[in-house]
């Protein structure tokens, strides 16, 4: 689950996650996911 962005079902693994983020409080991150089929997504 993606916060306010959706879901993501399906057989992956994920080869990459990084966060960042500054005193104020605001966070963002990059995640890179390899899949070993077909993935679903719905919508938040």
């Amino acid at each position: 689950m993606v916060p306010g962005f959706g879901t993501l079902e399906g057989s992956f693994q994920i080869t990459s996650l990084e966060y960042r983020g500054d005193h104020a409080g605001e966070v963002t991150f990059d995640m890179a996911l390899d899949s070993a089929g077909p993935l679903a997504f719905t919508a938040a």
